[in-house]
């Protein structure tokens, strides 16, 4: 009796043999079907540049360009000039976009290395086994199409079948940004085990799932990951926990209120980090905690951004190029927090809300060209932006130029002006003058009144004159007070007063009786 085991073996094999026969007959009567554009005079159609050996010094590649070429499907083969380029360690670059092609098809049969770029073709579906017969595409762009989370299946990106199993592409590099893509299917990326670079950028991943955070997390060898503009407000850690090699990772344009906790996990081997254009208010010594390794960050257009604290920047001892640029509300900016960062050659400042720069504790360095105290703390500083904010320009901010100037090799260029005091606007930076703004204490500009009032209505002229009328006021009160007093003492007593005289008429008197009698 024949081993149980053997019979699963058959059945697979047989299985296989038979998916790859219906590929193959699929793919045949596609041909013969007319769903392959043919290959008859495609040159003239397309651009077509081969490799030989009197132009190898200008053109490394072949090239087959087909863009915009008014293409609704796959070539049903290459072009016969590229025969002798189908070999291995040869490279072509084949694009087909700018086409309406909706479908894409199974590529044509080629050994060498392949750069394919499909972008703008109005892509919704992807035909399975794609790569089957160009296993060695290191190269791949399927940006600006409407590709969904339903349509990048595994089998899509399978190599050739041996050793009852599908081999792995080559793919180095894929480019799926500006799709429609919400999720990823867990397993999507079996078949890259050389993956490297991939950007999911501007796609509505909004959170990332459980078989999102898988198929990431898979790519055990990606050293470029860019979800820029994908509307996250957080990544979980299982998405970095497996990845060894991440070097650069690109977050702007998304929700984030705080730098990912999980960003943290790539401290071995990130070395670049943009964090920009994100709704962030506060960056603070737990932001960039620990990475060690880093040597660019950008941390730029952030429109709610008001404090950079202090040690923000302390742990990131490899930091070589640090941009902080167009951040609105960003009114203060510490030079100091820099001070350990020995290898920093690019430092861009411009455009946020400054009013000056701020260097504590400086070391003084002597120079013979000028009798200024310079500041040592840079050593390897070579370009400053410092354009586009609203400088206060005093002593400490022309100390603190001079600490930035005196390193450059070249000339400090700089557009960076004076937008107060206001006997200073417009003046440019590079032309302060030490002598008149440390030497001297800062002069008062004079408050001159557009109104000069009369005397009679200055302040203290009003003042006295109400105070004289109260005070007259007051005293006639007084005066009065005392007379009326002294009227009612004397009617009380007979001293200076006489009875009063009393009147009768004629008609009622006796003697007026008598004369009428007589």
């Amino acid at each position: 009796m024949m081993d149980p085991l053997l019979y699963t073996k058959i059945f697979s094999l047989l299985a296989a043999l038979l998916l790859v026969l219906t590929v193959v007959i699929g793919w045949s009567q596609a041909r013969e079907d007319g769903e392959f554009e043919p290959i008859e005079g495609i040159c003239d159609r397309c651009v077509c540049v081969v490799r030989n050996q009197s132009n190898a010094q200008q053109h490394d590649y072949s090239l087959l360009d087909c863009s915009t070429k008014n293409l609704q499907h796959m070539l049903v083969s290459w072009p016969e000039v590229f025969d002798a380029e189908q070999s291995a360690g040869q490279e072509i670059v084949f694009s087909l976009s700018g086409n309406s092609i909706n479908v894409l098809q199974q590529l044509p049969a080629t050994d060498a290395d392949l750069v394919f770029s499909c972008r703008h073709c109005n892509l919704s579906e992807l035909s399975s086994g794609v790569f089957l017969d160009a296993p060695n595409v290191i190269r791949l762009d399927l940006s600006w199409n409407r590709l969904t989370g339903d349509v990048l299946r595994p089998d899509v990106f399978r190599g050739r079948y041996a050793e009852q199993e599908y081999e792995s592409i080559a793919l180095d590099e894929l480019d799926l940004s500006y799709n429609v893509i919400e999720y990823l299917d867990e397993s999507l990326f079996e078949h890259m085990a050389h993956l490297r670079r991939l950007s999911l950028a501007h796609n509505p991943i909004e959170e990332i799932s459980e078989g999102t955070a898988i198929a990431i997390g898979s790519i055990t060898q990606l050293e470029y990951l860019d979800l820029s503009y994908t509307e996250l407000d957080d990544i979980p850690g299982r998405v970095f926990q497996k990845i060894s090699n991440l070097r650069e990772l690109l977050l702007q344009g998304n929700r984030f209120t705080t730098v990912p906790d999980s960003v943290a996990l790539l401290k071995p081997t990130l070395i670049s980090l943009h964090v920009g254009n994100n709704p962030i208010q506060l960056l603070n010594d737990e932001s960039f905690f620990d990475l060690e390794k880093l040597t660019h960050l950008n941390i730029s257009t952030m429109p709610q951004l008001k404090d950079v604290d202090i040690g923000t920047f302390s742990g990131l001892n490899s930091l070589e190029v640090l941009i902080c640029s167009h951040n609105p509300q960003l009114d203060a900016f510490d030079l100091s927090d820099l001070k350990g960062l020995l290898h920093l050659r690019q430092l861009d400042i411009s455009y946020n809300g400054l009013e000056n720069l701020h260097l504590d504790e400086p070391i003084p360095v002597h120079n013979d060209s000028t009798d200024i105290a310079h500041i040592e703390v840079f050593p390897k500083l070579r370009s400053v932006q410092l354009e586009g904010n609203p400088w206060h320009c005093d002593c400490e901010l022309y100390e603190s130029i001079q600490s930035l100037q005196h390193l450059l090799e070249d000339e400090f260029e700089s557009e960076a002006r004076c937008e107060t005091p206001n006997d200073l606007t417009a003046l440019p930076l590079t032309e302060l003058d030490g002598k008149s703004l440390c030497s001297t204490p800062p002069k008062k500009v004079p408050k001159m009144p557009i109104y000069e009032a009369p005397p009679f209505l200055r302040p203290r002229s009003i003042v006295l004159t109400v105070l004289s009328v109260g005070v007259v006021l007051l005293i006639g009160f007084i005066i009065g007070f005392a007379i009326v007093c002294i009227k009612r003492r004397l009617k009380e007593s007979d001293f200076g007063f006489t009875s009063p005289v009393r009147y009768s008429t004629v008609r009622n008197s006796t003697t007026s009786n008598i004369l009428q009698q007589a």
